[in-house]
């Protein structure tokens, strides 16, 4: 009836006349409808229209009757019977607020028309609902239609993709046939819509990535548990051993399948630039009608002409579609990062996990039989395995995955080579400075020890450059985008570069004009044929590594019992005739240099060091053929980087050395002076310098502490690099007791609120943690000696500082640094302040009662240092004893007498009984001097000055050390006294005169001297050390 009535109205519009042309007319008309409804599935009345239906939502398309669509058609001229069939989409109107005729899906929040009747279709899994909508027009000739779905799936679908790809077709077919201002709008948006279907289908590969990850994640962790578990039930049986074998290259092949961090970053930067191509755009469609009036006015086209009406309404619709396509792209693109964000976040949590299943493998797979013992089976499969290992399938896949790593980070590559040109460069220049320091061309005016340095630092920088160049290789390699060829290469280059990095060590060392040649005192006699025979058999156990490690992973490890382990054992017997040639008893080419630098009781025992070193090659080729390849191979890696290690250590030992003892002396003393004598510099060992001489002791105990520091160090090392060798070495570390601590631990109920409850957690304290907390005692011990003793020798010795506080400054120091490693060590075992609160309680109360003579003693000794009734140097009496203050601590002071007698006096003494000091008495005489000099400095920088030029002379004594202070100041002058000991023997009228003299000599100089001087202070009489003078004081201290 519907039907009936529309073609009514058509014939009522074409004035009741039914010609052939109007027959013909109205036949294309129903045959494009029909066409169009067989696409896109629907037909809406009125005028036939093409509307996609989506899985769950569809947006209305609005087709205008047959009187109104000259609006909407190009700019064509047509017949005046002829229509064409094909309709535009018009703008929308209030109740629909999306344009018409757009194939993809808005999001959740989109308008929708209002609700009028519910109906279910599909069935199975693609029931939905459908909300069916009508909408009626003012003239009431057409209905829309839309689908709400309440679980809405990806807009991402095939079917959106589809659809896109269809609206990009219609545009561009429509914009062969109107005007060019439209059909450059058109032509546009159908690049929007293929955009959109491209992202959409980068989407939907990306979930698919994401969802294979995620799964090979969730198989990962339940393997890891259950490898676990049957550890704990069943412990290191064969079974498990080869289980973790096959976990472990298969963790290889899913890193080369899931290596998607660059990818994401990649895809990250990109979408981002598109993003931002999209706000570039000029014309986005967010003001439809005013833009049109724009654009027109820019291809100056009148659009007030009746001509033009329907290209205004062809641009307002394109422009409209225009802003629909960006907010989908814009959306789009957001969507994508999102999800790239899930697929870096799953790619992290897989290789964290792979992590640390990679550590549980190698713990406990080590001594694990990897192979059958050697068989004849194994010879006859060595033709198969070289022609695999040399196959052209395998280089073009290896050249295929370096050509798309290096396409997916340029730079990335392009920071490879020049790495590797800078590497190449240093190694050159490197070189050419080691040969010159050898011929005395270069650092010819400087010590010998600096040569010496130099050399040592140059030696490991030319012997670890080409070792450094594979490493990069096989780091670039092995990140980016990989795949399982690139990871072989990458695990062959890292065991190519270690072998470099063994060899290039000693034949550097060996070379003419090298460090042995040139620094060290040693002749060998065949160092030159060394060098050439470390040269070739360097290049070929480099090749020998390569290719081995390489035919033992290609193939799932297939070849890795025929020809990797062949080349295993020739390369073996390679090093057992090395080290033969090396460290035989007699005739060896090393054997100088163990004699020389090993001592006497290494070079007795060399006997046992040639066997070790010709044992060890034969040890590995036995455990090759009985079928523990990879523990041999496991061996051989830590066996050199130890060695490698060593080498390095023992070349920078000596300028290490050096070095140090150059800045010890910078610190605390004066340079030595350089003397020559016809054969060239006369090496000199004295210590030089007033500080230098007062912290030899100092220096013992510092170096003592490096050496041990340094020897432990290299013991921690060692043991972290041989530990998972040996896994039974963990089970020595049995647990000595159990700490429980009551911690709060916050967490969220069903109903989203915070809840906070107490756990009790049981950590176990293990003999490794004793054994760390006496360390850190003994640590904490020494550098409570060290630390204070430093600070005083570098610092308080070079400014002014009175000596009790200097001594308090010190003790507070070494008090604080053991505190600090009492708590640490403290914390290792598990003790708590609240656990030994009460007894800590209990010892203060007690030792305040029975030790009431030690705590006045150590108030007297605060008194002592705050007040200084005395100071170091002071003769006094304190009570019946009589003597010079010799050192002053919290608890006691001691005093020596004139027979050299040292009496120890509890610093209560000076609280409690009567204190005399004898000012100037005894064997020391103090000469007072006065100078005036003007203002134009500052009265603490004169008074440091002039004490460290008087400490500088010969007959001055250090202690009781000089000191100078501000007399007064007067408009133009100041003046400042000096007071300075010296011993008894001496003129002391004659020594001030003479001190007296440079001092004004030195102020001169310096422009600081004013014409009026003062008279000189009286000299004070020197008494007898048991008799007062007139300057003698007496105090009285009451408790």
């Amino acid at each position: 009836m519907l039907h009936r009535n529309n073609l009514h109205c058509r014939l009522t519009r074409c004035g009741g006349r039914l010609t052939s042309a109007s027959i013909v007319s109205l036949a294309r008309l129903l045959a494009a409808v029909l066409l169009v409804a067989l696409v896109f599935g629907m037909v809406d009345s009125n005028r036939s229209v093409a509307q996609n239906a989506f899985e769950s939502r569809s947006y209305p398309t609005r087709v205008y009757p047959s009187s109104q669509s000259a609006t909407s058609q190009p700019a064509v001229s047509y017949a005046p019977d002829y229509r064409p069939s094909t309709t535009y989409p018009s703008p929308p109107r209030q109740a629909v607020t999306q344009p018409a005729y757009y194939p993809i899906e808005r999001s959740r929040d989109a308008t929708y028309p209002p609700r009028d009747r519910v109906s279910e279709v599909g069935s199975g899994d693609d029931r939905r609902f459908t909300q069916v909508a009508t909408l009626a027009d003012p003239r009431g000739d057409w209905t829309t239609t839309t689908a709400i779905g309440e679980a809405p799936p990806s807009p991402y679908r095939s079917t959106q993709i589809a659809a896109a790809r269809q609206n990009a077709a219609y545009l561009r077919k429509m914009a062969q046939s109107t005007s060019p201002v439209a059909a450059k709008f058109a032509t546009e948006n159908a690049d929007f819509a293929d955009q959109w279907a491209e992202l959409a289908e980068t989407y939907q590969q990306l979930a698919i990535r994401i969802d294979e990850t995620d799964a090979t994640r969730v198989t990962t962790a339940r393997d890891y548990e259950d490898v676990q578990s049957k550890l704990r039930l069943y412990g290191l049986t064969p079974t498990v051993g080869l289980l973790l074998q096959h976990k472990k290259e298969q963790l290889d092949q899913w890193q080369a399948h899931h290596s998607s961090s660059l990818f994401a970053s990649q895809e990250l930067a990109e979408s981002r630039q598109h993003q931002l191509e999209l706000e570039m755009v000029p014309y986005d469609g967010s003001d439809a009608i005013g833009q049109a009036n724009e654009i027109l006015v820019n291809a100056a086209v009148d659009s007030t002409l009746a001509n033009t009406t329907s290209l205004v309404t062809q641009l307002q619709d394109l422009l409209r579609q225009r802003a629909y396509w960006l907010g989908l792209l814009t959306q789009g693109y957001s969507d994508y990062r999102l999800k790239l964000g899930e697929l870096d976040s799953a790619t992290t949590a897989f290789t964290s996990l792979s992590n640390d299943y990679r550590k549980l493998i190698d713990r406990h797979v080590t001594w694990i039989r990897s192979d059958d013992p050697l068989s004849l089976r194994d010879v006859r499969h060595l033709k198969g395995g070289m022609s695999a290992l040399f196959h052209s399938d395998r280089s073009s896949d290896f050249g295929y995955s370096i050509q798309r790593n290096w396409k997916s980070d340029p730079l990335s590559g392009i920071g490879l080579i020049a790495l590797i040109i800078t590497i190449g460069l240093a190694r050159w220049r490197c070189k050419s400075w080691l040969v010159g320091i050898g011929n005395r061309k270069t650092l010819r005016d400087t010590t010998t020890n600096l040569r010496k340095v130099a050399a040592g630092l140059l030696t490991v920088s030319v012997a670890t450059a080409l070792p450094g160049m594979l490493y990069a290789i096989a780091r670039w390699l092995g990140n980016g985008v990989v795949s399982e060829s690139t990871l072989h290469a990458s695990s062959s280059l890292y065991a190519a570069s270690l072998v470099t990095l063994l060899v290039e060590l000693p034949r550097q060392l060996l070379r003419n004009h090298g460090f042995i040649d040139k620094h060290v005192d040693i002749e060998l006699p065949r160092r030159t044929n060394a060098v050439r025979y470390m040269t070739v058999i360097g290049f070929g156990l480099a090749l020998a590594a390569y290719l081995i490690t390489l035919s033992g992973l290609i193939d799932h490890g297939m070849w890795r019992a025929s020809v990797s382990r062949f080349g295993f054992l020739a390369a073996m017997l390679l090093v057992v005739w090395t080290a033969h040639l090396s460290l035989r008893p007699s005739g060896g080419f090393l054997e100088p240099l163990v004699a020389k630098l090993g001592g006497r009781v290494i070079y007795r025992i060399r006997l046992v060091i040639y066997l070790v070193g010709i044992g060890f090659p034969f040890a590995l080729m036995t455990l090759s053929a009985l079928g523990y390849t990879f523990t041999a191979n496991e061996l051989v890696n830590r066996a050199i980087i130890t060695l490698a290690s060593v080498g390095i250590a023992l070349t920078l030992w000596e300028p290490v050395k050096i070095l140090s003892s150059s800045a010890w002396q910078l610190l605390t003393g004066s340079q030595p002076i350089r003397q020559f004598d016809e054969y060239g510099e006369i090496q000199s060992e004295s210590v030089s310098g007033t500080l230098a001489e007062h912290s030899l002791e100092l220096k013992h105990h510092l170096a003592f502490l490096c050496q041990c520091t340094l020897v432990v160090g290299a013991m921690v090392c060692f043991g972290w690099l041989w530990i998972d060798v040996f896994p039974n070495v963990r089970m020595g570390n049995p647990v000595v007791w159990t700490v429980q601590d009551t911690v709060m631990v916050s967490a969220v109920d069903a109903t989203g609120h915070s809840i906070t409850r107490s756990v009790v957690e049981t950590t176990p304290i293990t003999a490794m943690h004793l054994l760390l907390a006496a360390a850190t005692l003994f640590v904490a011990f020494q550098l409570a000696k060290l630390l204070p003793a430093m600070f005083d020798a570098l610092v308080l010795q070079r400014v002014s500082f009175d000596e009790g506080m200097e001594h308090f400054t010190l003790v507070l120091g070494r008090c604080l640094l053991f505190g600090v490693g009492c708590l640490v060590a403290c914390k290792w075992i598990g003790i708590q302040w609240k656990s030994i609160e009460w007894l800590a309680v209990g010892l203060t109360v007690g030792l305040g009662f029975g030790l009431q003579d030690m705590v006045r003693n150590l108030f007297g000794g605060f008194i002592v240092l705050f007040e200084k009734p005395a100071r170091l140097g002071d003769l006094i009496t304190v009570g019946k004893v009589t003597g010079r203050v010799a050192s002053q601590k919290f608890r006691t002071t001691v005093l020596s007498d004139e027979n050299g007698r040292e009496v120890i006096v509890p610093n209560k003494n000076f609280v409690n009984e009567d204190v005399v000091h004898w000012m100037g008495a005894g064997r020391l005489n103090v000469i007072p001097i006065e100078v005036a000099i003007n203002r134009s400095v500052r009265p603490a920088d004169i008074c440091r000055t002039l004490q460290e030029l008087v400490i500088e002379q010969p007959d001055v004594l250090l202690t009781p050390s000089p000191h100078a202070t501000l007399v007064c100041v007067g408009k133009r002058s100041q003046r400042i006294e000096v007071r300075a000991w010296i011993e008894e023997g001496q003129d002391p009228s004659r020594f001030r005169d003479a001190l007296l003299r440079l001092v004004k000599d030195f102020l001169r100089e310096k422009e600081l001297l004013v014409a009026n001087q003062p008279s000189q202070p009286a000299m004070e009489e020197k008494t007898s050390g048991l008799y007062p003078s007139k300057h003698q004081t007496v105090r009285r201290r009451s408790a």
